[in-house]
C-alpha cells in the first residue's frame, strides 16, 4: 500500500481509499515518539530539578553551580540565569549577582523577580539610585507587602530622604519575609 501526498491511500489492486485526518496525525504522533526514544536525553530537565532542590535547601553555593552548569548547555535558560543570580545574591556576591540579573532584564524587562533582586544588589552596594531606576514600574500584585515597601523607598528617595542602600535592601528583605509568612498562613 502506498499513500499519495493528498492522503489517498492506493492499495495492491490500486483501489483508491481516503485516510482520515486522525489516522494521519496518529500515525506522525507514532514516528516521532519512536523517533524520540531512539535519541539521549540531554538531561537539562534533571539538572534544572537538582538545582531547584539545591536552593529549595539553601545550598546556595551548590544551585549557583548547577545553574551555571545548565547555563553552559543552553545560555538562553531564563530561570536558570535568574535564580544563579539570586543564589550569588544569597551568597553576598552583590557585583555577579547585578551583572547576571542585568542580562535578563536587558531582554525580559517585565521580569518581576530578576528586576527585584537587580535593584536589591544595587541597594547592597549603596547604588541607590541605580537600585531606584532597576525598581521604576516594578509591578507586582502578588507580592503587596514588597510592593508597598518599594513604593515607600521610592518615595523618601525622590524626597531626598531616603535611607542607605544597605538599610533599604534589608527593609525590602523583611517585607518579603512579611509577605512570605502570610503566603503560608493562607495555605
Amino acid at each position: 500500500m502506498s499513500i499519495s501526498p493528498a492522503g489517498w491511500s492506493y492499495g495492491d489492486e490500486h483501489e483508491v481509499h481516503m485516510i482520515s485526518r486522525r489516522d494521519l496525525l496518529l500515525g506522525m504522533v507514532r514516528r516521532f515518539r519512536e523517533n524520540s526514544e531512539e535519541k539521549p536525553v540531554s538531561g537539562i530537565g534533571a539538572d534544572i530539578v537538582a538545582a531547584d532542590d539545591a536552593y529549595a535547601r539553601k545550598d546556595y553555593e551548590t544551585a549557583r553551580n548547577l545553574y551555571r552548569d545548565i547555563l553552559k548547555t543552553n545560555r538562553a535558560h531564563k530561570e536558570a540565569r535568574i535564580y544563579q543570580g539570586l543564589c550569588h545574591y544569597h551568597l553576598g556576591e552583590y557585583i555577579q549577582a547585578k551583572d547576571t540579573l542585568l542580562m535578563v532584564v536587558k531582554t525580559h524587562p517585565d521580569e518581576y523577580l530578576a528586576r527585584l533582586y537587580l535593584g536589591l544588589a544595587y541597594a547592597r552596594r549603596d547604588l541607590t539610585e541605580k537600585c531606584m531606576d532597576a525598581w521604576a514600574g516594578l509591578v507586582s500584585p502578588e507580592h503587596v507587602f514588597v510592593m508597598r515597601e518599594i513604593n515607600v523607598q521610592r518615595a523618601l528617595y525622590e524626597m531626598g530622604d531616603s535611607m542607605a542602600g544597605p538599610d533599604i535592601a534589608l527593609a525590602v528583605e523583611q517585607a518579603m519575609a512579611q509577605g512570605a509568612e502570610k503566603m503560608q498562613s493562607k495555605a
